[in-house]
């Protein structure tokens, strides 16, 4: 697995697709219930990766997205531990949670999408974001800043992390969709790139410049420059599989 590790108070974790059960496209850690792969078989994966000791996630102690590629940020305690556990319709209809209690895991599914971790240490807070391209362009990283703001928290206390995800080269977008991005400006602009014929969106650029502009210190921002396509064998990629399973990015204050 993969692991954020700059501070002992949280586990944050990116699941990789290696040592489980699954058989043919969602070989072999597939952790998701929604993707077609047969469900024994994931609740199986499920069992074993949560099992274990680092990890130690169970329906008592654990929040799932019913992610949609929103803009939806919610704050969640313990009330809603088991949410998405057993049923991927049965999570938080959101596409980042935060919380300031600690034991509880907030959990996302993702294959290429961004998986961008957030931890305030003065305040004890975390969250977990996915950020896809749409969520990406509605700017829910700083959807979710701007909540964190709201609970007088201030730009410095922040520290985020961009977990494993495709990279540039494999964003690629249509001229029209890049035109009608660039029409956007701000960060977005910024975020794209041009090789005649090809245009490309810059995802983990996009949420870092969205960081930055809500005044998250550079470094206070780090990125796993893991690329989920160009390492499919350790990671699942959509734009490489179409058919394929889900990594898991979860994040708890211990």
């Amino acid at each position: 697995m993969y692991r954020w590790n700059d501070f002992e108070k949280i586990t944050a974790v990116t699941s990789k697709r290696t040592g489980g059960f699954s058989k043919g496209d969602y070989a072999s850690m597939n952790l998701a219930l929604h993707v077609g792969d047969d469900k024994d078989t994931v609740i199986r994966n499920r069992a074993y990766f949560f099992g274990k000791p680092e990890v130690n996630m169970t329906r008592e102690n654990s929040v799932f997205v019913a992610q949609n590629h929103s803009t939806i940020v919610k704050k969640v305690t313990f009330k809603d531990a088991g949410r998405g556990f057993d049923d991927f319709n049965d999570g938080i209809k959101a596409d980042a949670l935060y919380t300031n209690e600690p034991g509880l895991n907030l959990a996302i599914y993702h294959a290429d999408c961004v998986p961008v971790f957030i931890y305030v240490p003065n305040h004890n807070i975390v969250g977990i974001i996915h950020a896809g391209e749409q969520g990406s362009v509605g700017n829910i990283t700083g959807i979710l800043v701007r909540k964190l703001f709201q609970e007088g928290i201030k730009p410095e206390e922040i520290y985020a992390h961009i977990g494993p995800s495709a990279s540039l080269g494999h964003r690629i977008i249509t001229k029209k969709r890049a035109f009608e991005l660039a029409a956007l400006g701000d960060d977005v602009i910024k975020a794209i790139k041009a090789t005649t014929p090809q245009y490309f969106l810059d995802l983990p650029l996009l949420n870092t410049l969205q960081l930055r502009s809500l005044g998250v210190p550079l470094e206070n921002i780090s990125l796993s420059e893991i690329c989920t396509y160009q390492n499919n064998d350790q990671y699942y990629s959509y734009a490489r599989s179409k058919v394929t399973g889900r990594n898991i990015s979860f994040i708890r204050l211990n």
